[in-house]
């Protein structure tokens, strides 16, 4: 898509009055805007307007601007015109939500960024977001964009969106492994969590009768459901993150560990690892089958200093992989 020239120009010439604004400048002419504006002086080719031209070109804007209901107000000196922008007037006053309208455009801004929901983070969303989760939703995690997240439909998101906002269920298909069929479950949708480069999502699970989690990409067909029985509202004291985390730690060992890479080696471990004041990495929560196997993988540049039991573990591999006793 081609650049507007003009909407970029309306859009610099907008910028150029509030800075004036805070600056203490509040009053700025036409000459001030055609010598400091990007797009008066010179037109897209970078040709030279004429005065007369550049003058009318910024009458041009201040009515787009008008029309937009930007307020520009007029001030005739003796000498010259000034135009100000009337802040007062422009300015939105505080947006508040409720708790329920804060997890909707928290999921909306969040999800908004992936490449298939790409659209949603042009549409100003993520502010919107921003601003209601830090007012209404200061016991919920804050989220960080990832890669499950841009394997999300669209259709999909939106029948958590609606689900989430009108409290109704949705039902879908679950695969636990990529080769096994199908579960048909129901479930009261709380919110998305992400958790170690993967998204879950959290909420009530009619079947077993408890909140539960489910990594996004195992699911398919999401859709809203009817049900007779009323939606589960999360406890206002559960934290949404933790419960992913207890979930995953009864499916697997998570364990801590401190290693040592040198430098610019095994970056799958880096990227995980809390660097600490003595060069050494501490790794929280990681599965512990995946970290001897890992660790194993990338020795002598990687090797584990603590707990023990992993020391242990990773040297029996080694000494198995090289047909040793």
């Amino acid at each position: 898509m081609g650049k507007d020239v003009a909407l970029e120009r309306i859009v610099n010439l907008t910028f150029a009055f509030l800075r004036a604004e805070t600056q203490g400048r509040h009053y700025i002419s036409a000459d001030w805007v055609i010598k400091h504006v990007d797009g008066y002086a010179k037109n897209s080719a970078g040709q030279i307007r004429s005065d007369a031209a550049a003058h009318q070109l910024f009458k041009r804007d201040r009515a787009a601007l008008d029309r937009a209901g930007v307020p520009i107000e007029t001030i005739a000196t003796g000498a010259q015109t000034l135009y100000r922008l009337r802040t007062e007037d422009y300015s939105l006053p505080e947006v508040t939500f409720t708790p329920e309208e804060a997890t909707v455009l928290a999921l909306a801004g969040q999800m908004g960024l992936g490449d298939e929901l790409a659209t949603f983070s042009r549409s100003g969303w993520t502010k919107i977001a921003a601003s209601g989760v830090q007012r209404e939703l200061t016991s919920t995690p804050r989220y960080t964009p990832v890669n499950d997240v841009n394997s999300i439909a669209a259709r999909d998101f939106d029948a958590i969106l609606a689900a989430r906002a009108h409290r109704s269920a949705v039902t879908f298909d679950y695969y636990e492994t990529s080769t096994s069929s199908p579960q048909q479950l129901i479930m009261d949708p709380w919110s998305i969590v992400s958790e170690r480069d993967r998204v879950y999502l959290v909420g009530y699970d009619h079947d077993r009768q408890a909140p539960r989690c489910f990594r996004i990409t195992k699911l398919s067909g999401i859709r809203r459901v009817a049900l007779e029985a009323d939606f589960v509202e999360p406890d206002a004291n559960i934290d949404l993150q933790q419960l992913v985390k207890e979930q995953l730690r009864r499916g697997k060992l998570l364990v801590n560990a401190i290693i040592k890479v040198q430098p610019d080696k095994a970056q799958e471990l880096t990227s995980r690892g809390e660097r600490q004041p003595d060069g050494t990495l501490l790794l929280r929560d990681v599965d512990r089958d995946w970290l001897v196997r890992t660790l194993a993988r990338y020795a002598p540049h990687a090797r584990v200093l603590s707990p023990d039991d992993l020391i242990t573990d990773v040297v029996s591999l080694l000494k198995q992989a090289a047909g040793v006793d």
